[in-house]
């Protein structure tokens, strides 16, 4: 007696995983647009005024406490000079007034600090404290200002703000330069040309920890082109993923 057959058509298929939240979804996207919108707010001044204005209470350090010259050796060990909120490390002279005074680095006639700079190397100023404004008179400025911040990769790493290129860099002009941050930092590194030896002269540092929120424009709403092309793939790859698909996993039994 043959076995009877069966004929029926079932369709069994295998479980899949559990698919996301919405809300976790919503959560992914919301994360994603803010990482590729979010920018720091920097700011350049070439006017005291104007930087002042931005910034309002500031600290200040105007070298007037030396009234003699500390020479540092630029070829010998290099030294730090400390000052209240701040130290200098690298090739540095305090250059008290005095009849000696070299009138193309004099900037109004007080004490104030020679830098000098040799072959593309560079001198830092680093704060104790973060900070969110810097601005100083110059008088022959470095070729590039770089201002950076701790890292949280761990001791001694920085993370890198921005880098002011002056207008009268290497020459014997005056001028002020400014910078502000939505950001802090807490490094400026000063650095020459990529030849020669030649200094400046740095007075009236100015300092902040916090921004006028009156004259002080926040973080650019409008996010840049490469980061709306990486928010515009995040997103396509995430409704691929959550698009509905026909399951493979089916099995037929005739």
């Amino acid at each position: 007696m043959s076995t009877p057959i069966n004929t029926s058509h079932a369709s069994t298929a295998l479980p899949s995983a559990p698919k996301p939240s919405a809300r976790r979804t919503l959560a992914v996207l919301a994360a994603l647009c803010m990482a590729a919108s979010a920018q720091a707010a920097n700011v350049t001044y070439n006017s005291e005024a104007a930087f002042l204005a931005a910034v309002g209470a500031v600290k200040s350090e105007t070298f007037n406490a030396f009234t003699a010259d500390t020479n540092n050796d630029m070829f010998g060990v290099g030294q730090t000079l400390n000052l209240s909120d701040f130290m200098l490390k690298g090739s540095w002279n305090v250059d008290a007034p005095n009849p000696g005074t070299d009138p193309l680095r004099t900037i109004n006639g007080s004490t104030h600090v020679r830098i000098d700079l040799v072959w593309g190397g560079g001198t830092d100023l680093r704060f104790s404290d973060p900070i969110k404004a810097f601005g100083a008179w110059f008088r022959g400025a470095p070729t590039a200002i770089k201002v950076d911040g701790d890292s949280l990769d761990g001791f001694g790493s920085y993370r890198h703000l921005d880098e002011l290129r002056p207008e009268y860099a290497a020459g014997s002009e005056l001028q002020f330069i400014g910078f502000t941050s939505d950001q802090t930092f807490n490094r400026i590194v000063f650095l020459g040309a990529g030849c020669c030896i030649w200094n400046f002269a740095i007075d009236d540092v100015a300092y902040a920890s916090a921004l006028n929120p009156d004259t002080t424009p926040g973080p650019s709403p409008i996010p840049e082109p490469g980061s709306l092309g990486l928010a515009l793939v995040a997103l396509a790859a995430l409704g691929a993923r959550f698009a509905p698909r026909q399951s493979k996993h089916s099995v037929r039994e005739a």
